[in-house]
């Protein structure tokens, strides 16, 4: 291995490749609610203690701070030259934003179109501002805005990743003190509504608690602890027990907020899909068939967060008001979980293609 390369992580792939399935999957479940349609279908919304889409945002809060930890924490040194504040940021902003400009553009000119031409459904123009920042679905809380794209977490991740040279700083600096502070921020949060000093907070940000960024930062700095530990924690015996623990949560009622839960389920499928993978590592044999599955929904897990909402609001949409069998809701599901993936990959490669044309376009300095 070349110097100053990180060794390849492919527990990563793996829990970012089933976050992105899960994910699907779960908002899948909640579209024959939503669009009305009855018999019997997949049902991947709730478990005894919470929902499966807050446990998967979670460990992609969680896996998001791990992997950048584990990948920066040895760099952004300075803050310009490479490796740097600015460096990690125009990374980022490229990872984000041309894709979500060129899926949010696409989505617009066919939302006017379905509108008859009108271009300002979302309200003032100035609402586009949120936008121009990839925060407009983290905001629609507060009202109608031009959110088309994504989800409220692509906001949530986009501030994570702002405070994130912050965040790494503590980790080296200050880690316990750091810890306690973002334990208690959430515990705050939490506890909020029934704490009458919390009043003028509340009435100001009435947000649900579980996508409140307090709640994404604790499972993000969740993360980085994780990923501060490296592999040392991932051991047969750690794997057991986040086995025995996740399953306790996910069968049993249990007399905790889910606030709580939710995290410590996110840690426990963390723990045990590291070992997993580790494990397939040591004895999986052909490896084709599983690197290219894995390999594809790790790769093209952001398309698919970005278009995945908006192909399951059309594909069950055909559906409303009428009868579709269990069968028929899980093939139904890998015809959906298919046309988003080839729209995640069509996505992905013009936005390729539209970077490439505007590096051409650009002076060779820039």
């Amino acid at each position: 291995m070349d110097a100053g390369m990180k060794e390849r992580r492919n527990e990563y792939d793996l829990m970012r490749a089933i976050s992105a399935l899960a994910i699907v999957l779960f908002h899948y479940s909640y579209a024959f609610v939503q669009y009305n349609v009855g018999g019997e279908h997949i049902d991947f919304m709730m478990h005894a203690n919470g929902t499966w889409g807050a446990i998967f945002v979670s460990l992609f809060f969680i896996l998001s701070g791990s992997s950048l930890y584990y990948n920066w924490n040895d760099r952004m040194l300075s803050f310009t030259g490479k490796g740097g504040v600015l460096d990690f940021y125009k990374k980022r902003f490229l990872s984000i934003f041309p894709m979500f400009y060129l899926g949010w553009a696409i989505c617009y000119v066919m939302t006017v179109i379905s509108f008859d031409g009108i271009r300002n459904w979302g309200g003032p123009y100035r609402r586009l501002f949120m936008t121009l920042f990839g925060i407009d679905g983290y905001f629609l809380y507060k009202g109608l805005n031009y959110y088309l794209i994504g989800e409220w977490f692509l906001g949530a991740i986009i501030m994570l990743y702002v405070l994130y040279p912050l965040l790494q700083w503590c980790m080296k600096k200050i880690p316990v003190i750091a810890t306690i502070i973002v334990v208690l921020l959430f515990a705050l949060n939490t506890s909020r509504r029934y704490l009458p000093f919390m009043s003028g907070y509340n009435a100001w940000v009435q947000i649900s608690d579980n996508i409140s960024i307090i709640t994404c930062l604790l499972s993000f700095w969740t993360g980085m602890l994780l990923g501060s530990f490296g592999r040392r924690i991932i051991k047969t015996y750690t794997a057991l027990i986040s086995l025995a623990l996740a399953l306790i949560m996910l069968l049993l009622p249990l007399p905790v907020n889910t606030l709580i839960i939710t995290p410590i389920l996110a840690v426990c499928f963390y723990i045990v899909l590291s070992y997993l993978s580790m494990l397939l590592d040591r004895k999986l044999k052909n490896r084709k068939t599983y690197d290219g599955i894995v390999g594809f929904y790790s790769r093209f897990s952001y398309p698919i967060f970005l278009v995945h909402h908006v192909t399951i609001q059309k594909m069950l949409t055909l559906f409303s008001g009428r009868e579709m069998s269990y069968v028929g809701s899980i093939g139904y599901f890998f015809v959906t979980l298919a046309v988003i993936s080839i729209l995640a990959f069509v996505l992905s490669k013009l936005t390729d293609l539209m970077l490439k044309t505007v590096k051409r376009l650009l002076p060779d300095k820039q």
